[in-house]
């Protein structure tokens, strides 16, 4: 039997009914294979039996006895059931309580033996064992322990549901004969079960250790095929043309003396490390990592410049409508003294500019002037992919703030176009990658860092503050923004949503109390809803120095370049990640002068401030983005359900060493064998691995 076989809708299986498939549905379980693939998250050893008289209070313990006096009784307050009964051995006797599950009451009719498992409680009912697991024991066995597997409900399916499923699910299936799609040499080399005896061991364990070794399995499985897809896109690039992209030394130097820019050290080395991937036979695939503010936009400029100078066209991609605005207008400014063309595509309308000066099209213009040839560099947001456009001649794709583009994606990109060559790719990126996530995911990938900032910029002074001195921090703004400088304030939520127990500071909220707070200053509001032109309008009011105080979401978290703001106001900080706060603290600083971060959190908890206090004490973005997934975790760190990885290979990046094992045997394996010729199964895996993207 193959892992394919298992593909079988879960409403076709006996005992899932169309509603609870539908709560599976919700949760990205769909099938028999991915019941089969949702994991316990602890597991309850009840192999050790403890006598009555032996158990501690606050304690889970597993006691064997008799149940009698069952009753069922309603609580006047609280509309709640409580089932309550008596269990029996020969030391003694404790009352035992459920909750709203009237069904137990038949269940335990007549006195049976029992084995109970739970925690033994004292609150306003007594000293009690509060809603233990059960099972009915036939008299005169003796009751064998067993280690019973715990799943995280889902949408209010419980546990012992899913592990009866599970179980139904190995009778019907001959499990233990389940092909396995990992090689037995690999296997032998990572010291790992084969798929059969993992599965069955990590939902049917016999003993602790075998969970281990199951779970190893699967964390080593979901990595080496990620492996594996990367190492195939790397041998893939390296079988692709790729455009001839021309060194002109002079040119170089023609263009910094007309901005008026030095490269700085680092600078210097990371042009010179994409130059010689330009003189390599197949398309560059580089990542620039750099501080906010070290100069990744001049990079991509100058290599725009060649690309252009020896005929080819550039696109350029950013995240959102704000940052493309702001590429845009940079290139246009700083290619004022070329005849290069610069087009600018949101949604269904643009500008374009050549030689400082810019006109708005719209979008059945914009392609007119790209197909003529007209647009040399086309800048935009991930929707220049989507509908895809016949481009002519494109030699270089660069991303800002996403960090894979592979062979298909390019390929989709030109799939109107009749150029036989794929274009070169950079991607640039201020969120350091710790070296872990590195290692697992972007091995394809040359990675070039910028650590240097500019001359002149100044660290940002950081201060995690109580939200009850929060008028301090208003004063210190209001004195700021008297000296001539600007004011970011910084909201979580754009506006009110169902928040459980803590209030979350909303945009809008937040732009109505500000403007009573600062009464003679002009105040903006900006947030990922508002449409295009408003966003623009907005930016340019903040650039000519007509807004003051900038209420805003985390959408002005990359690229908003504004030298007059000098505090930024993070309210709701326990919220976002460090990484993310170290990116918003990036949008002041900017300049010469003296800046400022206030971080507010709503909510004061000691991980929280141990988190936030790391932003206090260093600058450096990649002890800050190492610290955050120490602490917060891979899942968290990049967020399960957005990032495209598999929640597998998000638990295995908290083990180093089965990313470096399953990173070396797939190089191996790739190198040996590139097409994973005889591997049938295993090609299969890594084909329903579409290239995924962490954004």
């Amino acid at each position: 039997m193959e892992l394919e076989d298992l593909e079988i809708p879960l409403t076709e299986f006996k005992g899932i009914g169309v509603k609870t498939a539908e709560k599976f549905r919700k949760n990205k379980i769909l099938t028999i294979k991915d019941l089969l693939y949702f994991f316990p998250y602890r597991y309850d050893d009840l192999r050790n039996v403890v006598k009555i008289k032996e158990a501690k209070i606050n304690e889970y313990c597993v006691i064997v006895g008799q149940i009698k006096n069952i009753k069922v009784f309603p609580t006047p307050k609280k509309k709640m059931i409580l089932i309550q009964g008596i269990i029996e051995d020969e030391t003694g006797s404790l009352k035992v309580i459920w909750y709203n599950q009237t069904y137990i009451a038949k269940l335990l009719s007549g006195a049976p033996y029992v084995m109970l498992y739970g925690k033994v409680i004292k609150n306003k009912y007594g000293l009690h064992l509060s809603n233990p697991d059960f099972k009915i024991l036939e008299r005169g066995v003796k009751f064998k322990g067993e280690i019973i597997p715990v799943y995280r409900e889902i949408s209010e399916i419980p546990s012992g549901f899913i592990r009866r499923i599970i179980l139904e699910i190995f009778k019907k299936f001959p499990i233990n004969k389940l092909q396995d799609p990992i090689p037995e040499l690999i296997r032998i080399k990572a010291n790992i079960p084969e798929i059969s005896k993992a599965l069955i061991a990590i939902h049917k364990p016999t003993n602790l250790e075998e969970i281990e070794k199951s779970r190893r399995r699967f964390l080593f499985e979901e990595i080496f095929y990620v492996q594996l897809k990367i190492n195939q896109e790397k041998i893939m690039l390296k079988l692709e043309k790729s455009p001839s992209i021309n060194y002109d030394p002079n040119l170089i130097e023609d263009f910094l003396q007309k901005i008026n820019i030095t490269l700085t050290n680092a600078q210097k080395e990371v042009f010179n490390e994409i130059l010689n991937d330009l003189n390599k036979p197949y398309p560059m695939n580089r990542l620039i990592q750099g501080e906010t503010g070290a100069g990744k936009t001049l990079i991509a400029e100058l290599i725009t410049l060649l690309t252009v100078n020896s005929g080819y066209m550039v696109i350029f991609m950013a995240p959102t409508e704000i940052l493309a605005n702001q590429h845009f207008h940079r290139f246009l400014n700083d290619f004022s003294y070329y005849d290069y063309g610069i087009g600018l595509l949101i949604k269904n309308s643009g500008y374009y500019g050549i030689h400082g000066f810019k006109v708005r099209k719209n979008k059945e213009d914009i392609i007119r002037l790209i197909l003529s040839k007209k647009i040399n560099i086309l800048i935009g947001t991930h929707a220049l992919i989507e509908s895809p456009i016949p481009y002519p001649n494109v030699g270089l794709v660069i991303i800002d703030e996403q960090q894979r583009f592979g062979v298909n994606q390019r390929k989709k990109l030109l799939e109107k176009s009749s150029q036989d060559y794929l274009p070169h790719f950079i991607s640039m990126t201020a969120t350091p990658i710790p070296r872990t996530l590195y290692l697992a995911f972007y091995g394809d990938l040359d990675l070039s860092i910028l650590k240097e900032k500019p001359p002149g910029r100044k660290d940002v002074k950081t201060y995690v503050v109580d939200k009850e001195n929060i008028n301090e921090v208003w004063n210190f703004a209001r004195k700021e923004v008297e000296k001539g400088h600007q004011v970011f304030v910084i909201c979580p939520r754009i506006e009110k949503s169902d928040t459980g127990k803590y209030e979350i500071r909303t945009v809008k909220e937040e732009y109505e109390k500000i403007i009573k707070l600062f009464p003679d200053y002009n105040v903006a509001m900006l947030h990922g809803k508002m449409n295009s032109l408003e966003k623009e309008m907005i930016m340019k009011k903040m650039q000519n120095g007509e807004v003051q105080i900038l209420v805003a979401s985390s959408v002005v978290e990359v690229g908003i370049d504004l030298p007059l703001a000098t505090v930024i106001i993070i309210e709701g900080a326990e919220r976002f990640g460090l990484s993310q706060l170290h990116q918003l603290r990036g949008r002041v600083g900017r300049s010469i002068h003296e800046s400022y971060c206030f971080l507010i959190p709503e909510v004061y908890t000691p991980l929280s401030y141990k988190r936030l206090k790391i932003l206090e004490e260093s600058q450096d973005a990649f002890y800050i983005a190492e610290k955050d997934l120490e602490i917060r975790g891979p899942g968290e760190l990049l967020g399960e359900k957005q990032s495209g990885i598999p929640d597998l290979a998000m638990e295995a990046l908290s083990n180093i060493e089965i990313v470096n094992l399953a990173q070396k045997l797939a190089e191996e394996l790739i190198s040996q064998n590139p097409k994973l010729e005889g591997y049938p199964l295993l090609r299969r895996e890594i084909e329903k691995r579409k290239e995924f993207v962490i954004s």
